[in-house]
């Protein structure tokens, strides 16, 4: 009965969680800020942000009508992928399958930052120059394809119970948002969950405008790939409260509107 549940209502799940978050971590910002960005602009680029996930939604529904869910529930009950290749608990299997996952799409994200023309697409996500929770739905539509795409292939590699996928993406969205939230946690608190998984300060700096710190911190939900490969960086050099976050070439608040992030990948020659 459980598992009939949901696999009926696996979308609706999934975005109500996302929705309920998302709205959660707006009202704590605005109770508990951990920085402060004043100023029109604070609310015109959320609307920029906001309209992006829009697309992004619109797009995911028309060309991808298979659900990672259903495309999992297939994979997993012809017993193809390499998870199936042992008999393993269910519990078990959903653990694995999780953090396999989390590593590969941290592989993933490195090479959005590597590989030039990877780079030209998921710039759009980085040429925000504030911070808060809508910064983790500011993604290019082309991004939201190949992610997707991806994590198809991934699927049919590893062969995960659908019930993982649902959990993982359902993780994956919160961690998205919580790790863009302009919230503050207190630096006690920040440094015993960075322990295990990315906070907001560890992530901020992975925003940052100097190079090397973007090429930092490139964990989703779990801390430990960026410290087991050598890619985690504590802190910003000029600190949180005087970071400079975004891109250096694209500052000009005016020109950052919806029409030119969809055509950066094409507008930007910059690696």
């Amino acid at each position: 009965m459980f598992e009939l549940f949901i696999t009926e209502n696996q979308s609706m799940l999934r975005m109500t969680t996302f929705l309920s978050l998302l709205g959660l971590l707006f009202i704590l910002e605005q109770i508990i800020p951990r920085l402060q960005f004043p100023g029109l602009w604070f609310y015109k680029r959320q609307l920029i942000n906001l309209s992006l996930l829009l697309i992004d939604i619109v797009l995911i529904r028309l060309l991808m009508p298979l659900a990672l869910f259903d495309l999992a529930n297939q994979i997993h009950q012809q017993g193809y992928g390499l998870i199936n290749l042992v008999t393993l608990p269910f519990w078990l299997n959903i653990i694995i399958s999780i953090v396999v996952f989390d590593l590969l799409i941290y592989l993933q994200h490195i090479a959005f930052h590597k590989y030039k023309y990877l780079w030209r697409i998921h710039q759009a996500h980085h040429t925000d120059t504030q911070f808060n929770v809508t910064t983790g739905v500011r993604f290019h539509p082309f991004e939201i394809v190949l992610s997707f795409i991806y994590k198809m292939l991934a699927v049919v590699l590893v062969g995960p119970a659908a019930i993982s996928i649902l959990l993982y993406e359902i993780l994956l969205n919160a961690a998205a948002l919580f790790t863009h939230s302009n919230i503050a946690i207190g630096k006690a608190a920040d440094n015993f969950l960075r322990r295990i998984i990315v906070t907001p300060d560890m992530h901020r700096v992975h925003h940052s405008n100097i190079k090397n710190e973007t090429d930092s911190n490139y964990g989703n939900i779990l801390s430990i790939w960026d410290k087991l490969f050598h890619t985690y960086l504590a802190q910003p050099e000029a600190g949180h409260e005087h970071m400079r976050i975004g891109l250096d070439e694209f500052q000009e608040e005016e020109k950052l509107n919806v029409n030119l992030l969809l055509k950066l990948p094409i507008y930007s020659n910059k690696q």
